[in-house]
């Protein structure tokens, strides 16, 4: 007995361990997807793990895991578009030391379009599926951050999900947006759900952006219920992804959310 119980601690060393249950990335059931590279052109060679993963109304979403780290960063994308517009940026996150889970939100990409009313255009259980999938493989505390319509959901979830999160980061996230894939205009209404967020919040914007305009983005800040939150405003009017790329104050930008991440995320 004692053989067999050294055996199985010597086991555990090399691999996972006697009994253990495999943390895969992203591996729900589900076709094959392509790789980031060839999916999202003019990117090069990115070395990420794609795969399926499940909402937590089960809705079967499409992602990629970039990174490690006890800290991890989901990323919302901007609509009409995919998870392929946040891949430079998760790149530098992941280079940065950060676990990092790109996706699709349902209605979108490669992820599954429910008609059932109780789950088309719900978006709040994708951020939580995401959640739990870092965590799963191995994130301690996970942040939501997205870019304009995933500002949205990000921060709308974010008041929902409570201590389950350790911050919400928006680029340039509206106060509100029309709900097109479902009924329910609250899963988009970030302005009537901040007062109910209490984790830290750090909003992203530009100047002279039509989409959230200053005057928004204060608003929002001012309505947060959050203890920590600070408002940054570049020139210009870049908008959502655009501020960590096409910016001239990309790489402040950048600074200014990897800061962020790490003040709250250590």
């Amino acid at each position: 007995m004692r053989r067999a119980a050294a055996g199985c601690l010597l086991l555990a060393l090399a691999v996972a361990g006697c009994g253990s249950t495999s943390h895969r990335a992203l591996d729900a059931p589900g076709r094959k997807l392509p790789s980031l590279s060839s999916r999202c052109g003019g990117q090069g060679h990115v070395s990420a793990t794609v795969g399926w993963f499940r909402a937590s109304d089960g809705v079967l979403l499409d992602g990629a895991a970039l990174g490690s780290g006890k800290t991890g960063v989901v990323l919302a994308h901007e609509s009409p578009a995919d998870l392929c517009g946040w891949v430079p940026f998760g790149q530098k996150l992941s280079r940065a030391g950060f676990r990092v889970l790109l996706f699709d939100h349902r209605h979108f990409g490669f992820s599954a379009s429910p008609t059932d009313p109780s789950k088309a255009g719900h978006f709040t259980p994708d951020l939580e599926g995401a959640v739990t999938e870092l965590e799963r493989e191995g994130a301690d505390k996970v942040f939501l951050m997205g870019a304009s319509f995933g500002g949205v959901t990000s921060m709308v979830a974010g008041s929902r999900l409570g201590s389950k999160i350790a911050g919400v980061v928006s680029a340039s996230g509206e106060a509100s947006l029309p709900n097109r894939f479902g009924e329910s205009q609250a899963e988009l209404d970030a302005l009537a759900a901040v007062p109910k967020l209490r984790a830290p919040f750090l909003i992203v914007g530009s100047r002279e952006d039509g989409y959230l305009p200053p005057s928004d983005a204060k608003e929002l800040i001012q309505q947060a219920g959050s203890a920590h939150k600070r408002l940054v405003l570049f020139p210009g009017d870049f908008h959502g992804w655009d501020l960590f790329s096409l910016s001239p104050d990309h790489a402040r930008a950048t600074a200014v959310v990897i800061d962020f991440l790490r003040t709250y995320g250590s």
